[in-house]
């Protein structure tokens, strides 16, 4: 079975599509001439062997049709050499076109000379009638049948083939026939290949629009989702809710936005905004947290979600820290910015049929949204879960209890910087190597010292 599945893959399996769909109907004749061309080669070599003995026997003075019958042998083994060339699938059908030509005018040469005997003739009709499976163009298939025909009455005539008879005269009508059935067939094959072709075409083009609105569809939903969440929604055609027993929310809002957008015009007043929040999206990637959305002028994001992290809380600072550096350059826009920061267990899903969005539940959330309503101007408020999470990281002041609406009093933290042995910066914003380190083990949930070597490179965050 695998030998017979070698040698049909050899046969037939060299010719594999490469690059699409041919771009002309010139090119799609090169590639099926090219998924037959070792098949016809190896047909025409053999094919005539076993008729060596009868021209023999039935002609012996005649031995130059036995050279003929060789040089149909020769002809096919020189199309199956020429198919291994790199150049071969660019030319097949110029080597196919060579061999059909080569094969009738032999065949009409032997029969010609023969005198168009009626073995030899039936032979000769039956190789005309296989011009139309040549995938070549009707031109050059007629050119073909014309010379194969053309060939044989010359070479009869030369011969002494004579018309006496009804047998002679019915047989020579049916080979009238053949040919002229074989050069109708030519041209209705011609026009089929070139339509399949033509709706071949449309259909990769329509195929290649499809593939490209898909991506256009998948990037926007990447976009408007994150990605693996985009992933399973293209993959299953919905979203299954998932309980994160750790994840941090992160809320930033901009004080002075009510009383700045009623002295703006809109569209300055959108363009501001956008160029802050295109900015703070370019942190949120940097930074490993994931966008939830903005209202209004408010900005939410989350990390450990939906790919759970145990860097969460972490992430989320640093996030916080770089949006407060980056709005630091603009405070005349606003009065400020303030930032709370909250972990701890929360739902996430995705919701809406046409409109819909990734979001997140539960008192996680709220607490979120009262650490930054419960903060200070330029302030990072931090909640204690929070902080327990980052406190090997990040430099932060304890605020002590805060009362917060509906949920009593809260310890608070505000987050100042990193670390200063764990920054690379005098603001303390952006971390070093050590800092790195430090990460990778919580990452891997082993404890290291800061002078512990490691041979990972640092993230590049």
């Amino acid at each position: 079975m695998a030998g017979a599945e070698k040698a049909f893959t050899w046969l037939f399996g060299a010719g594999e599509r490469q690059g699409g769909y041919p771009e002309t109907f010139d090119d799609e004749l090169a590639f099926q001439s090219w998924k037959i061309l070792r098949v016809s080669g190896l047909i025409c070599a053999l094919a005539w062997l076993p008729y060596l003995r009868l021209d023999a026997a039935l002609h012996p003075e005649l031995p130059s049709l036995l050279l003929l019958r060789l040089s149909l042998t020769f002809a096919g083994a020189l199309t199956i050499a020429f198919s291994f060339f790199p150049s071969a699938p660019r030319h097949a059908s110029r080597a196919l076109f060579a061999l059909c030509v080569c094969l009738e005018c032999a065949t009409g040469l032997i029969t010609g000379l023969t005198s168009g005997k009626g073995p030899y003739l039936g032979g000769f009709m039956f190789v005309l009638m296989l011009a139309p499976l040549a995938p070549v163009r009707r031109r050059y298939a007629w050119g073909m049948l014309g010379a194969a025909i053309l060939v044989f009455w010359v070479t009869g005539m030369l011969a002494g083939m004579g018309f006496e008879g009804p047998e002679r005269n019915y047989a020579l009508q049916d080979l009238s026939a053949a040919a002229l059935v074989s050069g109708v067939f030519v041209h209705l094959s011609d026009r089929l290949r070139q339509q399949g072709w033509a709706k071949g075409s449309t259909v990769q083009r329509q195929s290649e629009e499809i593939a490209r609105d898909k991506a256009k569809i998948d990037s926007l939903l990447c976009n408007i989702l994150p990605s693996p969440i985009a992933s399973e929604l293209t993959r299953e055609g919905s979203v299954k809710p998932v309980f994160h027993e750790e994840a941090t929310i992160v809320f930033a809002d901009f004080v002075g936005f009510t009383a700045k957008a009623a002295t703006m015009p809109p569209e300055a007043l959108v363009a501001m905004l956008d160029a802050y929040f295109c900015r703070f999206d370019a942190i949120a990637d940097r930074s490993g947290v994931e966008k939830l959305k903005t209202i209004g002028d408010a900005y939410m994001v989350a990390a450990g979600l939906p790919s759970p992290t145990r860097t969460h809380a972490v992430d989320a600072c640093l996030f916080a820290l770089r949006i407060r550096r980056d709005v630091e350059g603009h405070e005349a826009h606003f009065q400020g910015v303030r930032i709370g920061v909250h972990s701890g267990p929360l739902m996430a899903g995705m919701v809406g049929a046409k409109k819909f969005a990734y979001d997140v539940w539960g008192d996680t959330v709220n607490t979120a949204s009262r650490m930054e309503s419960s903060g200070e101007l330029w302030r990072i408020n931090v909640s204690r879960t929070t902080y327990e999470r980052v406190k090997d990281f990040f430099e932060l002041s304890a605020r002590g209890a805060v009362s917060v609406k509906g949920k009593g009093e809260l310890d608070m933290y505000f987050l100042e910087r990193i670390l200063p042995a764990l920054s690379q910066d005098e603001r303390g914003v952006e971390p070093n190597e050590v800092f790195w380190e430090r990460y990778r083990a919580l990452q891997s949930n082993v404890l290291v010292s800061e002078g512990d070597p490691r041979k990972d490179e640092p993230r590049a965050r």
